[in-house]
């Protein structure tokens, strides 16, 4: 049990909507009706320290910032009083008079009061207005005011020491400048419920607010961003689902324990006795209407990690892994304090990583029954794994005080990115680098070898000529050739002179001389090195229209040495574009029926692979505008075009019966894997591009199904992705169920689900960090991935952790399938959206960089450019943009 309680305090009236102090050492509390008691938390049994000199019920109190000296704040109708705690301790033990200092009196009713970072304002809350005040003399030092109705809380931000935000009840938040005495912004109405509580967090400039309806909502603090609002949480919602998935598995267990009923009544009769036995499964299940989930109270946790252990000697062959530090090292956690229990939520991540419910007797600590619904909160956290929590009761004058251990979100990580941390079977550690071999009957060592015949040779063994020689009267059948000479006959031209010299009349020294390319030139794409240390790109530089009617582009991609820009359009084509798009070269792929709904280059940068609604596939080459190979049957291809002739329907080697949403190469073009309904198929193939000059139409190359690998739960896969640069086991699906599915390809099964990838809609993408040909990263670099689906953010994912680490908003995408790319750096993220503009996030932080506006519908897809520090994005009007580093 996670949460203990360590003591019971009476106090003289009831403690709600009032605001009570606690740090990591004392906790102040109503001890008479105008006195306080300060008691120390390793003695909260003892009798307290009575601080007395207000005449009134004090409203609020809170500690300061600074450890010595450590100040207290109380405030009441009549005065607000300082109090010096060690000076108290001091006065005690010689017998003078406990006295406080005087800095304000007859302010009115006070809600709320807060210090400064070093200790030398303090902010009281008065009806509408807020009072700075001095802590060292009874001097005001301003007054802000401009709410329309009750200031229910006010914090000093810790990074910004002149800063402070306010939240009323008029459901809006200013944020002041408190040394200028001016305001720096001013929200809109924002939600329908006022704003009760108020949180800032130590370790990020941000801040969050919570609701009387249960919302939080978290803004960014930091300078230049216009204070937008980075996540919002709905409290009642992630309730309502894990009362849900708690109450599912009390009825799993409870069915495994019960004996197996078996009658031989009629159906009908059988339904009846079985409802009659069995109890009703909601029984003892509590609403959330009748406590409520109003957010009383928030604060801000950290926790720190475990050093990584690294090897001295071999430190000079590692690779630097910050990003993956920084990214999986500080987990922060927001304790949200309701009307109804404790959650713990990662902040990065927005999981609900612990609840305790105050109506669960099984989740709370002996002697919290008669707390059914708090009234008020006040927490501390004396060291990073623990945090105390101070519970007022609403309905009766108690106080609990509770010790409530903080989880971790991300485990042994240190043992886990070492490799070191042993796991059992049934859990076993996933990684993109796998270091096993293959597996004797492993499905990776499958290849299509053709059979190769002797053309010389009947089946009788008797050889037969090759071309046939034709007797007096007898026309043999002989290959029509086409060239684009004749020559002629020369019986009306005369004979052709040669000139055996011609002196140079037109030379010119300024004229360079012409040089032959050289290897060194042609190597010069693959010496250069992708500036790890770029800025990410913002500034325009191309816009190229991709088709002479506005089509819409489904899918970008670059080949992987950056010289094409391959697009699947909605018109039944795709294009190849040269780099750069000024040029305005390329070639027009055309032979599908349908939409194309993908294009991927293989790792060569010679082959493409379309997808489209038609049911059918191709495979292209770069320099052909012909496709080499079609996928229109899902077993082979070995009956098509048989002897000139079209391939008959056959039951055992069908035609897709779905639309090919997606196809890639995989394990370094050895095989392909293509996507129908919910599942993928692993192909095999070869590739023989000579063609006979009698039937060009007919294709030589072969495809043969390995192995076909299905999502059973799920109705249809959404989105594939597999690492395609290098040898890796792993294929991650996602399945319209909301899951993510990881496959290994050795071992042909499924290794990991992730559930509830998204809580709104199933991913509609996938998208590993492969880096690129020119930048090489760390090996724990390529255990992170990415899922967007519609109405919900972005999530960062860990295989290794297997959990989620980061999650990005600010975009907007509610119906579309807007694409998402990593840079090759690993610093940064693009995503598209729905209004018009393209997103660049910072892969350490939760919101983005940069809004790229000017598109003029919705941006659907977005690429990086494999070799310099240049972003792709691709448009619904058929319009593509490049930005590059400013």
């Amino acid at each position: 049990m996670s949460v203990v309680q360590q003591g019971v305090i009476r106090t003289p009236f009831q403690l709600s909507h009032s605001q009570i102090a606690c740090n990591s050492t004392y906790v102040v509390l109503p001890y008479v009706r105008t006195t306080l008691g300060v008691w120390k938390l390793d003695q909260i049994t003892a009798k307290p320290l009575s601080l007395e000199g207000h005449h009134g019920r004090v409203s609020a109190s809170c500690f300061g910032h600074q450890a010595l000296p450590t100040l207290l704040c109380s405030a009441s109708d009549d005065y607000v009083i300082i109090w010096n705690i060690e000076n108290v301790f001091k006065c005690l033990l010689t017998g003078k008079q406990i006295t406080g200092s005087v800095i304000g009196t007859s302010l009115g009713h006070i809600n709320y009061c807060s210090f400064n970072l070093d200790d030398s304002l303090v902010a009281i809350c008065s009806d509408r207005t807020v009072h700075i005040l001095h802590t060292h003399e009874e001097r005001v030092q301003s007054i802000l005011e401009g709410h329309d109705s009750m200031v229910s809380c006010c914090e000093f931000c810790p990074h910004y020491t002149a800063t402070l935000v306010t939240v009323s009840h008029d459901r809006t938040f200013k944020v002041w400048n408190v040394e200028d005495g001016c305001i720096v912004y001013q929200s809109t109405i924002i939600s329908s419920s006022p704003f009760i509580s108020l949180a800032m967090s130590k370790a990020h400039e941000q801040v969050a607010m919570g609701t009387a309806d249960g919302q939080v909502r978290i803004y960014d603090m930091s300078d230049g961003n216009d204070f937008r609002c980075l996540h919002e949480l709905d409290v009642p919602k992630i309730l309502s689902k894990y009362k849900e998935t708690a109450l599912d598995q009390r009825e799993n267990d409870s069915t495994n324990k019960e004996p197996n009923f078996v009658s031989s009544r009629p159906s009908w009769q059988k339904q009846k006795m079985s409802h009659d036995q069995k109890d009703d499964p909601t029984e003892g299940a509590t609403d959330l209407s009748e406590v409520g989930c109003s957010i009383i109270g928030l604060f801000y946790t950290y926790q720190p990690l475990t050093e990584h252990r690294e090897d001295n000697e071999n430190q000079f062959l590692q690779q630097s892994d910050t990003v993956v530090k920084d990214l999986l090292a500080s987990q922060p956690t927001l304790v949200i304090g309701t009307t109804g229990g404790i959650l713990q939520v990662n902040v990065k991540t927005l999981e609900l990583i612990q609840f305790t419910d105050f109506q669960d007797q099984t989740s709370v600590a002996p002697g919290l029954g008669s707390l059914s619904t708090a009234g008020c909160y006040a927490f501390c956290q004396p060291n990073p794994s623990q945090v105390w929590c101070v519970v007022g009761s609403l309905f009766e004058p108690l106080v609990y005080v509770l010790t409530e251990t903080i989880k971790s979100t991300i485990g042994n990580l240190p043992d886990i990115l070492d490799g070191s941390l042993s796991l059992n079977e049934s859990s076993p550690i996933l990684s993109v680098l796998s270091s096993a071999p293959l597996f004797p009957n492993s499905p990776l060592k499958a290849e299509l070898t053709p059979k190769v015949k002797d053309a010389t040779t009947t089946q009788k063994g008797t050889k037969k000529m090759v071309m046939a020689v034709a007797t007096k009267g007898q026309v043999v059948d002989q290959p029509l050739t086409f060239k684009s000479k004749v020559r002629s006959s020369g019986y009306s031209a005369e004979s052709p002179r040669r000139t055996m010299f011609q002196p140079k009349t037109n030379s010119s020294k300024s004229a360079p001389p012409t040089k032959t390319p050289s290897r060194l030139s042609n190597r010069k794409s693959a010496i250069k090195e992708y500036a790890m240390n770029c800025g990410s790109p913002s500034q325009l530089k191309e816009k190229l229209d991709i088709a002479e009617k506005p089509a819409a582009i489904n899918k970008i991609q670059f080949s992987g040495d950056g010289q094409y820009l391959a697009c699947a359009l909605a018109n039944n084509s795709a294009q190849l574009v040269k780099m750069p798009l000024s040029s305005g070269k390329g070639t027009s792929l055309v032979g599908h029926n349908g939409a194309v709904n993908a294009i991927t280059w293989s790792h060569d940068n010679q082959l493409l692979l379309s997808c489209s609604d038609d049911k059918t596939s191709m495979l292209w080459s770069k320099s052909g505008n012909e496709p080499i190979m079609e996928f229109k049957t899902v077993n082979n291809n070995f009956s098509i075009d048989k002897d000139g002739s079209t391939a008959k329907l056959d039951k055992e080697n069908p035609m897709f019966g779905q639309e090919i949403k997606l196809i890639q190469f995989y394990y370094v073009d050895k095989f392909i894997l293509l996507v129908s309904g919910n599942a993928f198929n692993m192909y095999k193939y070869h590739l023989d591009p000579t063609k006979s000059d009698l039937k060009r139409y007919k294709t030589n190359s072969r495809y043969k199904i390995v192995k076909s690998f299905q999502m059973t739960e799920a109705q249809q896969i959404t989105a594939l992705s597999a690492i395609n640069s290098f040898h890796s086991y792993l294929v991650l699906c996602a399945g319209s169920n909301k899951t993510v599915e990881i496959f290994d390809m050795n071992a042909a099964k499924s290794v990991h689900c992730f559930q509830d990838v998204h809580s709104a809609k199933p991913a509609h993408v996938i998208c590993q960090n492969q880096g690129s040909s020119y930048a090489s990263h760390p090996a724990t670099a390529y255990d992170m991935f990415l899922t967007a689906a519609a109405n919900d953010s972005i999530k960062l994912w860990d295989l290794r952790t297997k959990s989620c680490v980061r999650r990005y908003e600010g975009h907007s995408n509610r119906a579309h399938s807007c694409g998402l790319d990593i840079s090759p750096c690993s610093k940064f993220i693009a995503s598209g959206s729905e209004d018009r503009a393209a997103y660049v996030f910072d892969v350490r932080s939760g919101t983005y960089l940069h809004k790229l506006t000017g598109h003029t519908d919705v941006v659907s897809d977005v690429v990086f450019h494999p070799m310099y520090s240049q972003l792709a994005t691709a448009c619904l009007n058929g319009k593509i943009r490049l930005y590059t580093e400013p």
